[in-house]
């Protein structure tokens, strides 16, 4: 009898769990390849914009401009159509709305949004919007259907990006992905789960539980979940975090070619492998402080993560195995001379500078497998300004390592997570630069007193995604943020219609000249700009050194800025 009650409650148990099973792969188990499909905003852009819709397959890693369309659009104070001509999209994740790279732009007013596929035609009003999509940091909602990138973007302080983001749970966004096999999933599924459970209630009698058979059953789940994973997904799917694009699936042929791909493309893309990874990495990074990709990144002392790329500059950098002989010293010296002369001779002031490498700031917290591959007591820097001394040479390198080395000591000037310096760091170094060049240009730098200095709470940092982990709060500290006192949003953002995309440029009417000046970047410029664009009138920061831009630009002064790790790779300013 007991035995029969123990078969009833399994048996109610399997039925229960067989109906959620079916029923959700009834639901999601669809056609998810979407073809062209076009997506219609309708909206109000008072004036000229261009607007991109970016589409992310499952296989993906993360957004890519190559997969997403660009609409160019004419402002007006009527609504219109936006539309955008999707592709062919197989298995797609999410969606992001990128509305607008206008900095003057008005209030955006949306009105609803069409997603026709085939037949089917999906019309979501602004509820339905609100529920799809949700804005980023630099959107500012004026009310349930006005939505202003301006107000945000001024958060930042440098950049202006203001897009909507789709919400993977929300069912506006289900039905967009997925062309439904039925639309009655439950009771479809109540009806199968009703017919096993007779038939097996009809032959309970000559069914034997034993631990064996048991056993069996648990194997055979394990080994299904995968499947059932990428059929139904029973566990909320992680993003990829592996720092390379997935194997993607064959074209079938009867070959061993296909056999050994579709193996690797299991490999990468099997049901819960990204949660299995995830696992992974947190376990060894918590328990046994070591990186899951040690040729990315390196956990140091204290948890102070270390970029440690082997394919990069920076490797031979903290190494100090890139020194350069006398003969290149000259060449790259004798060139940035040759720019000065040339540039001075133009009437332009001309600047050197480079930026430090975490390593190089922080090098006790290094750990032990890092510090051992440390060839020499000389850098490349040093060679650098030592040359340069030596010849007394019309150009000069601006270091910002000693102050950076004397502030640390009573606060943070690197991020703990990321390569790159926080706010302070760079506000020291912004100083440190002005306070060099001063001399020539007359204008004095900032001080700390001129600013509202906040510490907040930071949980980001780029190299937590090389570790292969999502951050739980393992990984947390502390960094700054910069106000001005006086005229906080003194500095206007221009357009970069006709200049790369990593460009930015700034206005400031109350600098007190009309100075303009081009600064070649690089990722470290990021938290310069703050700073820098508070005494020119005009800034333009482009990413690279190519003169073309200083013929372009026309600036009264020019600063060539390198990270430290790429000082001496790229020498001079490329003359294309």
């Amino acid at each position: 009898m007991l035995n029969k009650i123990r078969k009833e409650h399994i048996l109610a148990l399997l039925g229960i769990a067989a109906f959620f099973l079916i029923a959700n792969y009834l639901k999601k188990s669809e056609n998810t390849t979407l073809d062209d499909m076009s997506v219609v905003l309708s909206a109000k852009v008072q004036k000229d914009d261009v607007f991109q819709l970016f589409y992310w397959e499952t296989s993906a890693s993360k957004f890519k401009i190559a997969n997403s369309v660009r609409t160019k659009i004419k402002g007006s104070e009527d609504f219109q159509e936006i539309v955008f001509e999707l592709p062919r999209i197989k298995d797609l994740f999410r969606l992001r709305l990128d509305i607008g790279e206008n900095f003057e732009q008005n209030a955006v007013i949306i009105k609803e949004i069409k997603f026709i596929k085939e037949a089917d035609e999906l019309v979501f009003g602004i509820n339905g919007f609100n529920r799809l999509f949700t804005g980023n940091k630099y959107i500012a909602t004026t009310d349930n259907h006005s939505f202003n990138g301006k107000t945000g973007a001024l958060k930042s302080k440098t950049i202006y990006d203001p897009y909507f983001i789709s919400v993977d749970s929300s069912r506006e966004m289900e039905s967009i992905r997925l062309n439904r096999l039925t639309k009655h999933p439950y009771l479809i599924a109540a009806f199968i789960c009703l017919v096993l459970f007779l038939f097996v209630m009809y032959n309970v009698n000559s069914v034997s539980i034993s631990k064996e058979g048991i056993f069996v059953a648990v194997f055979v789940i394990v080994l299904i979940m995968p499947t059932l994973q990428n059929q139904i997904q029973f566990a909320k799917p992680l993003e990829n975090l592996e720092k390379r694009e997935l194997v993607k699936m064959p074209e079938f042929t009867w070959t061993k070619e296909f056999a050994r791909g579709f193996e690797s493309y299991y490999n990468d893309n099997f049901g819960l492998r990204n949660i299995f990874v995830n696992w992974g990495g947190t376990y060894r990074t918590k328990f046994f402080r070591s990186s899951m990709h040690p040729e990315q990144v390196m956990l140091g002392k204290q948890k102070w993560l270390y970029y440690n790329n082997f394919n990069s500059h920076i490797y031979d950098s903290y190494r100090r195995v890139n020194l350069l002989t006398q003969d290149t010293l000259k060449r790259i010296v004798d060139q940035w001379e040759d720019n000065k002369a040339r540039f001075e001779a133009e009437g332009r002031k001309y600047f050197i500078a480079f930026w430090p490498n975490k390593h190089s700031i922080y090098p006790e917290y290094l750990p032990s497998t890092m510090k051992i591959q440390i060839k020499d007591t000389v850098s490349r820097v040093d060679q650098i300004n030592t040359y340069m001394k030596r010849h007394n040479t019309s150009v000069k390198l601006v270091d910002v390592r000693q102050n950076l080395m004397e502030a640390k000591k009573a606060s943070q000037v690197y991020h703990k997570f990321d390569t790159h310096w926080n706010d302070y760091g760079a506000f020291l170094a912004y100083r440190t630069f002005f306070q060099e060049i001063q001399g020539d240009l007359g204008i004095a730098p900032k001080k700390e007193k001129d600013f509202h200095i906040v510490w907040e709470d930071y949980r980001g940092g780029d190299l937590i995604s090389m570790l292969g982990v999502r951050n739980d709060g393992f990984f947390s500290e502390k960094r700054p943020k910069f106000v001005l006192k006086k005229n906080k949003d003194q500095i206007q953002y221009l357009p970069i219609d006709g200049y790369p995309k990593l460009t930015v440029r700034t206005r400031n009417e109350h600098c007190g000249n009309k100075l303009k000046a081009l600064v070649f970047r690089d990722s470290y410029t990021n938290s310069l700009i703050q700073f820098f664009s508070l005494h020119f009138y005009e800034v333009t920061y482009i990413w690279g050194h190519k003169e073309y831009y200083v013929k372009k630009v026309q600036p009264d002064v020019i600063i060539d800025g390198f990270v430290e790790r790429e000082l001496g790779e790229k020498h001079t300013i490329n003359k294309l």
